[in-house]
């Protein structure tokens, strides 16, 4: 008789349809798959069977609010470079169809409205795929009319280089408030047919700068515009006369003009670290000190103090806080609370000793001690 492995036939017992569970397994399929099924039929239906595709374009960017006959700019974003775009603004009036150019991948386009009113900015998107096109979500536009409350105040020429020398690069700052604080712009017209850029916004009361340079010597009006974050422009400011030299009439010196405190002064440069303070009105002047980085210290009522932080190349003045380092004495820098919490503690320790003694929980006593001769 061999030895080896042997298969033995193992025998269930079933109670029941020996098939009942080859029947449930089935039922258990079925009632799984007909539901994915017909969440799968019911999802693909619309791309399967529409022409109008499971895509939404997004709803333009822009302001929501404005005036009458402001120009406002409205920009939708984008990848596809196959795909056609148009801005439907609500008044009847629509653009062209319009695509995007090489490597931008932002449409952008302006309109204004000429009825106070609201209305729904939408964006068309069309493709070879979406022949018939589909609409974006609506942008609600505001638009009111405008008062001469609206308007920003005119602004004033901040800082800014008065007499210089020509192909020198110098900084202009201008400052204004808006009367319903909105955010402001300011531009500036150099006198010689140049107009600046609009400066990026700031708060109401904030000035901004820009920096420019002549070519040629001349005496030129520079003036500074502000304009409000909904378009409303202020008048002109007061303009300034502006000298420009040729470098050999320059002798190393310049002017800068600087307005605080309701004054307009000159800071009189006689080099790039040396200049003088000067109030044209009281006909006064001190001595500015450089600080470094592109920074001067300006006094300013001569009482021998600080008050006033210059930076030329970002046309900003600011109030100068000087540091006073209090003189030290030799009991300043002793520490009487220290000491003062050592000597209670030995205190403390002294007066808890003569209560135990007084008490008889710590005696003296005296031994006497027998000595043989």
């Amino acid at each position: 008789m061999g030895y080896g492995m042997q298969r033995e036939p193992k025998k269930y017992i079933y109670s029941g349809n020996k098939n009942a569970h080859r029947i449930f397994s089935e039922i258990t399929v079925v009632l799984f798959m007909i539901p994915l099924i017909v969440f799968t039929v019911v999802s693909m239906a619309p791309i399967v069977f529409s022409k109008t595709p499971m895509y939404i374009p997004t709803t333009p960017t822009g302001t929501t609010f404005g005036f009458v006959d402001i120009e406002y700019e409205y920009v939708i974003v984008t990848m596809n470079h196959d795909s056609f775009w148009m801005f439907d603004w609500g008044d009847g009036t629509a653009t062209t169809w319009l695509q995007l150019e090489n490597n931008q991948t932002s449409i952008a386009q302006t309109h204004h409205w000429s009825t106070p009113g609201t209305y729904q900015l939408r964006m068309k998107f069309k493709s070879e795929q979406v022949p018939d096109g589909v609409w974006s979500d609506p942008l609600t536009v505001d638009i009111t009319t405008y008062t001469s409350n609206d308007f920003p105040n005119k602004p004033i020429l901040r800082t800014g280089k008065i007499q210089g020398i020509i192909g020198n690069e110098y900084t202009y700052s201008a400052l204004t408030t808006d009367p319903h604080e909105y955010q402001v712009s300011y531009r500036f017209d150099y006198g010689n047919g140049n107009l600046s850029e609009w400066t990026p916004y700031v708060p109401s009361g904030s000035s901004s700068y820009h920096s420019f340079a002549w070519e040629k010597p001349g005496k030129y009006s520079i003036r500074a515009q502000a304009r409000n974050q909904y378009g409303l422009e202020s008048g002109w400011s007061t303009p300034y006369q502006v000298i420009m030299k040729n470098t050999s009439e320059g002798n190393g010196t310049s002017v800068d003009l600087v307005f605080f405190n309701n004054i307009y002064y000159q800071i009189i440069f006689s080099s790039s670290y040396n200049g003088t303070f000067y109030n044209p009105s009281s006909g006064g002047s001190n001595d500015i000190q450089w600080k470094g980085g592109g920074v001067f210290l300006i006094d300013d009522d001569s009482d021998g103090r600080w008050e006033y932080l210059y930076a030329p190349t970002i046309g900003e003045i600011q109030p100068y806080q000087e540091q006073v380092i209090p003189q030290k004495n030799i009991f300043s820098d002793v520490p009487w609370l220290l000491i003062l919490i050592i000597v209670s503690i030995i205190l403390g320790v002294i007066g808890v000793v003569l209560v135990l003694i007084k008490t008889g929980y710590i005696y003296m006593y005296e031994e006497e001690v027998v000595v043989e001769k």
